[in-house]
């Protein structure tokens, strides 16, 4: 596996920060036009959807997916992608015949009642978007992070080219979904005939006795590190679901889109930087594992220094712009945002490097973080209901809650670290 050159981590981070950028700037720069294409319920009953898929990844690859950077073998990492791909395929057959069964009663228990005659896109969606993943690993193992960036481009082209289309011709929600199915299976694709056309030698050595190999191997991945990782999608996804069961699809809809808004520097550089990181570190275990502490830091503390100024802006321009950018209809969109603004910039600076316990096979530890953010995440907005809260008032104890999380999440992960150099030193 080569290794990042001298100053490889930075043009990892800017190919990958280019990539999501443009990504991002398509999907992010056509959503004043998408908010008066579609209506706040229609985004509601659709992240409801964007919601159920983010549950349904966090399981699809089983984690195998994580793992595939790990290995000193190459044949052993083709192993683990063959495994990935094993793994999606049983996992989106089951969310198919599951959903056959019962998707209509989900969706009405969900408050989503209207989602129910395409809920069967659902695990169509899955797949596409898990061999995205189990892909992107192997990408992330050989560092070819052009193809993860091309990858974003055309996912972002694909999803808002047949959204705009569709809401051109009044679909409502179902072309907010054909869209997404669309964009995530594009850059799948895209991904899947890189992989191949630069490593096709090594995926003809996998074998029934190789896959067998690595699934003992690695089996903490889908046994404890898959459980922790859907806890951890529950988390960021169970505000949505509860703001519309709790307080309908309109306020679902609008929390949807302060939470994309807000969350586009962690799409934008986050992101990247810590599918980055996970390389480089990675890399350092296999063979200078006493540097992690530094990488670690350096990381957090420089992401810490660059959104600070955005932040602290965001939260002040927010309640001002969202009415005339995104339609009067979405006002209430700017509020949430400044509410949010805080734990946004903590989400921001801290996930970023919360894969390192991936990289260290801490899954217990795992475990007990995402336990830790999905009771304090997970309860906020039930709490405000109880109390008889507004929406509003709602999304400032979601906040509270969210900056204790990644607080407490970033300390989690820089305790593994620290005990991990004590370890090696």
């Amino acid at each position: 596996m080569p290794a990042l050159a001298p100053g490889g981590f930075g043009r990892g981070v800017a190919t990958l920060v280019t990539g999501t950028g443009v990504a991002q700037v398509i999907v992010i720069g056509t959503s004043p036009i998408l908010t008066r294409l579609y209506s706040p319920a229609d985004f509601g009953i659709y992240s409801v959807a964007v919601s159920l898929l983010s549950l349904l990844l966090a399981v699809t690859c089983l984690r195998y997916e994580i793992a595939i950077p790990l290995p000193q073998s190459g044949v052993a990492a083709a192993n683990l992608l063959a495994l990935s791909l094993a793994a999606i395929v049983g996992t989106s057959f089951l969310t198919l015949v599951v959903l056959a069964l019962i998707g209509p009663w989900l969706m009405e228990r969900l408050g989503a009642p209207g989602l129910a005659a395409y809920v069967l896109l659902l695990p169509v969606a899955q797949f596409g978007a898990g061999l995205g993943a189990a892909f992107t690993g192997w990408a992330l193992r050989v560092q070819s992070f052009s193809a993860i960036a091309a990858t974003r481009v055309t996912q972002g082209v694909g999803l808002v080219g047949v959204q705009l289309g569709l809401g051109a011709l009044g679909a409502g929600v179902p072309g907010l979904l054909v869209g997404d199915v669309i964009g995530r299976s594009l850059g799948s694709m895209r991904l899947a005939r890189s992989a191949w056309r630069s490593d096709a030698a090594l995926f003809r050595q996998v074998s029934r006795a190789g896959i067998a190999a690595v699934a003992r191997r690695y089996r903490r991945f889908p046994l404890v590190t898959t459980w922790s990782a859907f806890l951890a999608a529950l988390g960021q996804q169970a505000p949505l679901l509860l703001m519309v069961g709790f307080y309908g699809p309109v306020s679902g809809g609008e929390y949807a889109l302060a939470a994309r808004i807000g969350a586009l520097p962690l799409a934008l550089v986050a992101a990247a930087v810590s599918q980055v990181f996970v390389a480089e570190a990675a890399r350092l275990i296999r063979g200078h594992p006493a540097r992690l502490r530094g990488l670690f830091g350096r990381t957090t503390w420089g992401l810490a220094a660059v959104a600070l100024g955005p932040a602290i802006l965001a939260i002040i321009v927010a309640p001002l712009l969202a009415g005339p950018v995104f339609g009067s209809a979405w006002a209430p969109v700017g509020t949430f945002i400044a509410i949010l603004g805080p734990s946004f910039y903590l989400e921001f600076v801290i996930s970023a490097t919360g894969d390192v316990l991936f990289v260290l096979e801490r899954q217990g530890l795992h475990l007990v973080r995402e336990l830790l953010r999905v009771s304090l995440i997970g309860g906020a907005i039930p709490l405000a209901a109880a109390l008889g809260l507004s929406a509003t008032g709602a999304i400032a104890m979601l906040s509270v809650g969210r900056c204790l999380t990644y607080l407490a999440y970033g300390l989690v992960s820089w305790h593994a670290v620290v005990r991990h150099g004590r370890l090696v030193a």
